[in-house]
């Protein structure tokens, strides 16, 4: 029995925000298109979310437990549908034991954290025969008397991290030593085999303990060292491989036991070898893939399927040949200096911008990009082919005219 329903008014009341900023923004506007009641959480009192909720929480999203019992005094009319998060890792944590308090079935809370540490995300993926680089824990103790025994070039990252911090490549035992050097000596690093291919994105949906694939998109990066995302293209040039995909994709679900919600992984593709899954995590994801790059290349509405999905109220599968044109997300960097201008008007009326966005205030300290942090701004193009879409990002960038001093 749900301990929430008090009667039969206000069916539609629905905890769609474990988080409240801006970036929750897409998931609250499509549940009050859904005609839902929004409750929102988040520890920042003036949340860029909350002007847009009924009901509204302040507390850190880490306490989850605290967020239920808030939820069970504040709540007094109606029923909970689902649980969400645009953000990730903790978020999604804490929306899944909610999920599982109110026997929304998500996925299992005590599984969330496989997805947060990449050391059990890597042990799952080994027990159940999902191909990822092979790798192994050190720590700056550990790794000092097998430093000239590893295999080289390799990636060190941390086991909890994101946005890519502190992660890059080192060719030889010297690179590595000298990374070692200035980390925390107790703190565990995942030292990984280097695969040299092409990174894709694939983001679906897991309705009901079946993989759904909706997006696969190319990603690029900086050179290395670093590993800082600078760009997401549509269609990818792997969709061939589609059928591989959902079948990981589908492993998933089954090794951590996925009922539903979004789900994005992150492969490496080399041809004439199996995929090699790096990472993947049961979020709808950030970059601005589900916000803009998939319903501008598909048409499909990844918020609200995922709402209804959850909701048990009419979910609709993806179909890959609804897909028009080409989409680019190109991220903006910049040299070490201070942003002394840029034009306000920006590429938003451009008739091939669909989004943009300078991240940064004139005055703010500009570095060169070492994680996704240090990015600058985002714009957002669409073009008849993948060639034409970056060749329209590129001019979108240029009409920024951003000075760096």
């Amino acid at each position: 029995m749900n301990p929430f329903k008090k009667s039969a008014q206000h069916q539609n009341t629905f905890l769609v925000s474990i988080g409240a900023g801006f970036n929750q923004l897409p998931l609250i506007d499509e549940a009050r298109k859904q005609r839902y009641h929004v409750i929102g959480v988040d520890r920042d009192s003036r949340a860029a979310g909350f002007i847009k909720c009924d009901i509204k929480i302040q507390e850190s999203l880490e306490n989850h437990h605290d967020i239920y019992l808030k939820l069970r005094e504040l709540l007094i009319d109606g029923q909970i549908k689902a649980v969400l998060s645009r953000s990730f890792g903790i978020a999604v944590r804490t929306a899944c034991y909610i999920a599982n308090q109110l026997r929304i079935p998500m996925m299992p809370f005590e599984r969330v954290d496989q997805c947060i540490n990449k050391r059990a995300m890597k042990e799952a993926f080994a027990r159940n025969g999902i191909v990822s680089p092979q790798y192994r824990i050190i720590t700056p103790k550990t790794a000092a008397a097998r430093l000239r025994k590893e295999p080289f070039p390799a990636i060190i990252k941390p086991v909890v991290g994101h946005a890519k911090t502190n992660v890059r490549r080192v060719n030889d035992a010297a690179a590595l030593s000298e990374f070692l050097a200035s980390a925390p000596p107790d703190h565990e690093w995942i030292l990984e085999e280097f695969i040299d291919g092409e990174e894709i994105i694939a983001v679906g949906i897991v309705h009901k303990k079946r993989f759904h694939l909706v997006e696969v998109s190319d990603k690029v990066k900086t050179n290395p060292p670093h590993f800082v995302d600078i760009m997401h293209v549509a269609p990818s040039r792997h969709l061939d491989r589609r059928r591989e995909i959902s079948e990981i994709g589908q492993r998933l679900a089954e090794a951590f036991d996925m009922y539903t919600t979004p789900l994005v992984m992150e492969l490496i593709a080399v041809p004439g070898a199996r995929l090699h899954l790096i990472e993947a995590v049961p979020e709808f994801g950030g970059e601005y893939l589900a916000d803009y790059l998939i319903p501008t290349h598909t048409g499909y509405n990844l918020f609200g399927e995922t709402i209804r999905a959850i909701s048990d109220t009419g979910f609709t599968p993806p179909q890959f040949d609804r897909a028009r044109g080409a989409v680019a997300v190109r991220y903006i960097t910049g040299t070490p200096g201070t942003l002394a201008s840029f034009n306000p008007e920006n590429p938003k009326g451009h008739r091939d911008t669909v989004y943009s966005r300078i991240f940064r205030e004139v005055g703010a300290q500009i570095k060169s990009p070492t994680s996704n942090h240090d990015r600058i701004g985002v714009v957002i193009t669409k073009g008849k082919t993948a060639d034409e879409a970056v060749a329209a990002a590129c001019r979108a960038e240029e009409s920024f005219n951003l000075r760096i001093i």
